[in-house]
């Protein structure tokens, strides 16, 4: 009876956090181009080691949130978790196409941290008329480090559907709440990203369109290099100073190298 009462105490406290929490709304965002050309600058590069060819399929998918998440928040219900070590990130929103909430959590703890609202990333400025259906760019993954949350939005569809101005990685100062910088567009709309040292490694690619890595300096967002790839870039996993990329048709292995 004890532990029942327990857990229903615990449960009550989670969802009275998730109202108590206020979720800071982020101003629009600029909207910059995409980078035309990329000169290598800075202290590494991206190095293609190999690349196997693997038979197309659907990535990994939404993973599951947390049992002892808040269903809701803002009015919105939870869809999907983004995981990290010590920390996680709640997502919420009216369904997967767009998503709009963050919320990180201690799982240790179960304490709500934080919260940001993604509404006015949504659109860009122009959209191609009859495709904005299609053009709400959504949360796809985070990271945090060093007071730093490091954010991807970005679209499923054609980059013309929206101008050009997609997929993109925001930097927020967690003291201040305040955006650092955001990227150039159309660097970053693969399932995942990676930080590696002073450097973020970013895929972006879609149907008839450039297929690239990208890395992007930790500081200010600048792309440092790029690497092309066979087809998009769907998951991105760092093993010391080697990336493993699942694109769409292939098995890619790349290096952070030196000079």
């Amino acid at each position: 009876g004890g532990v029942l009462l327990l857990a229903m105490l615990f449960a009550a406290g989670s969802a009275a956090g998730a109202t108590d929490l206020r979720p800071t709304v982020l101003p629009k965002p600029a909207f910059g181009p995409p980078v035309t050309s990329v000169t290598p600058s800075g202290p590494l590069r991206l190095a293609l080691v190999s690349s196997r060819a693997r038979e197309p399929g659907q990535g990994p998918g939404w993973p599951a949130a947390p049992a002892w998440a808040p269903e809701s928040f803002q009015g919105e219900r939870l869809l999907t978790a983004i995981r990290q070590a010590g920390k996680i990130f709640l997502v919420y929103g009216p369904d997967f196409a767009s998503t709009r909430y963050l919320v990180a959590a201690d799982p240790r703890t179960r304490r709500l941290r934080y919260a940001f609202d993604f509404v006015n990333f949504a659109y860009a400025p122009e959209i191609v008329p009859g495709e904005r259906e299609f053009v709400y760019e959504q949360l796809v993954w985070a990271r945090e480090a060093a007071d730093v949350l490091y954010v991807e939005t970005a679209h499923s569809t054609y980059a013309r559907s929206s101008g050009g101005r997609n997929a993109y990685i925001t930097a927020i100062d967690l003291r201040t709440r305040k955006v650092l910088w955001q990227s150039p567009a159309l660097v970053a709309n693969a399932q995942t990203f990676v930080l590696a040292g002073d450097v973020l490694v970013t895929g972006y690619g879609f149907t008839a369109e450039p297929d690239y890595l990208f890395l992007l300096d930790r500081r200010t967002g600048r792309v440092l290099d790029r690497l092309a790839v066979p087809t998009g870039p769907e998951t991105i996993a760092l093993h010391g100073d080697r990336l493993t990329v699942r694109t769409y048709g292939h098995v890619v292995v790349a290096e952070l190298r030196r000079g």
